[in-house]
């Protein structure tokens, strides 16, 4: 299809929508859905039926099959584009660390960005996820916003099963800062931390839902943060989790914690 043709069917979009809903019997109908003059419908009407996309049936204009199957293209289309201006820093960021996304998977994803009155938009929006999963996996290149330390260790001593990638400066951050609460999530049998240096972006996988974030610059705050429950989603993300962590290492075989084995870190304070 020439360009030509492909812009003047994304502009008589509105008619095939209007049809496609039924109950449109004449043109006097369009015109008054449409909120447009009887010459704009007269034109559009006639040009979609020399292109085959409507015809009359019982006095009525209605879709052929052409035209179902076009503005079932369109609606789709329309909403990839949207998607796509919805999630522009999360595809800006897969792009430069090469890793693919089906934005289609993403049309209903809960979009959730950081404002100047509250910065904490996104990371709220994460810990509502936290607080109501069973297990807990993915990427997180910065260290555990301090507002929710004391909630996820909960989360990991009660049961949550954890398993993170970390950058290694943040993974060893997190056992010099918190020994005891490190030592009491290990041996839990709850949590298992890895290490990767190049992490950017996070990741989240709950029991039925998923979430990438995206951070800021300065302080390292989560600045947008992307869920959906959706299956194409889900396992996209499972994919890009299981990448990341077969290539990471295990906390206790990382040579920059060697000085920090687990036992000998988490026993400082006794």
């Amino acid at each position: 299809m020439d360009t030509e043709r492909l812009i003047e069917l994304i502009r008589y979009a509105p008619v095939l929508k209007t049809l496609q809903e039924g109950g449109v019997a004449d043109r006097r109908e369009l015109e008054q859905q449409l909120d447009v003059s009887k010459s704009t419908v007269h034109r559009f009407t006639r040009s979609l039926r020399e292109h085959g996309l409507i015809e009359r049936s019982n006095g009525a204009f209605v879709l052929t099959t052409l035209g179902e199957v076009s503005i079932k293209e369109i609606t789709a289309f329309e909403t990839s584009i949207e998607t796509a201006w919805r999630l522009a820093p999360v595809l800006e960021v897969l792009s430069a660390a090469d890793v693919d996304i089906d934005v289609a998977a993403f049309a209903d994803a809960t979009v959730t960005v950081a404002e100047p009155g509250n910065p904490y938009r996104p990371v709220n929006r994460f810990m509502s996820l936290v607080s109501e999963t069973d297990r807990l996996r993915g990427l997180d290149p910065t260290s555990i916003n301090p507002l929710h330390l004391d909630e996820i260790y909960e989360r990991i001593v009660t049961g949550m099963k954890t398993d993170v990638v970390f950058r290694p400066v943040v993974a060893e951050e997190l056992l010099i800062s918190n020994p005891d609460r490190a030592r009491t999530a290990f041996e839990s049998g709850n949590l298992t931390i890895r290490t990767y240096t190049d992490l950017p972006f996070g990741l989240t996988l709950c029991d039925d839902q998923i979430g990438i974030g995206i951070y800021g610059d300065e302080l390292g705050l989560l600045r947008m943060y992307v869920d959906t429950d959706a299956p194409a989603a889900c396992e996209w993300a499972e994919e890009v989790y299981t990448d990341f962590r077969d290539k990471a290492t295990e906390l206790t075989k990382h040579s920059e914690l060697s000085r920090l084995p687990p036992v000998q870190a988490l026993d400082d304070n006794d």
